[in-house]
């Protein structure tokens, strides 16, 4: 009992150790390279390793060379068993006001072994609340706003474009 005991405490020490030590840096500018291919780039930011947790903080974010949002910071947290991704403090560029609210005060991002191929994200912002579900074997994007006061009275277009349910809210539904 003693030796499983200890095999299963160096086994969990082992793998703390390789989650901490992990070049996290290196990995976020090895994805940063990836995105560029599709078009994107997140420029100006300061990276921050925090053992366990990757932070990274003032970053601009361009899409096909367009400056789209300038981000607070984003903290990555892999674990390997349960990823998650917060973001805060989003502020859309100036072209996007006429369609949607400017500040989203914080993106929640989740990824869990026992759902790989699923990714849930909350999102709270002056736009309201918004929960997003995508699965990546459907490929498939499912979204559920449950509009502001702000949202209904100024982005009355945007809303036109979702699919307003029975509870008042609106969905929208994306295949890729």
């Amino acid at each position: 009992m003693k030796r499983v005991a200890l095999f299963i405490l160096y086994t969990l020490l082992f793998f703390g150790a390789l989650l901490f030590f992990t070049p996290k840096e290196n990995l976020y500018y090895f994805a940063e390279e990836q995105l560029k291919s599709q078009g994107v780039i997140i420029g100006y930011e300061e990276v921050i390793d925090h053992g366990f947790s990757l932070e990274i903080r003032h970053a601009q974010l361009y899409v096909q060379k367009i400056k789209s949002a300038e981000i607070g910071s984003a903290t990555f947290t892999v674990f390997g068993l349960f990823n998650t991704v917060s973001v805060s403090n989003v502020l859309l560029d100036k072209t996007f006001e006429q369609f949607f609210p400017p500040l989203i005060q914080r993106i929640d991002i989740r990824q869990n072994v026992l759902s790989p191929f699923r990714v849930d994200a909350d999102a709270t912002g002056d736009f309201g609340k918004a929960e997003a579900h995508v699965d990546l074997l459907k490929h498939s994007v499912n979204v559920l706003l449950k509009p502001s006061r702000l949202m209904l009275t100024h982005y009355k277009s945007t809303l036109g474009n979702l699919q307003k349910t029975k509870e008042g809210d609106y969905r929208y539904e994306y295949k890729f």
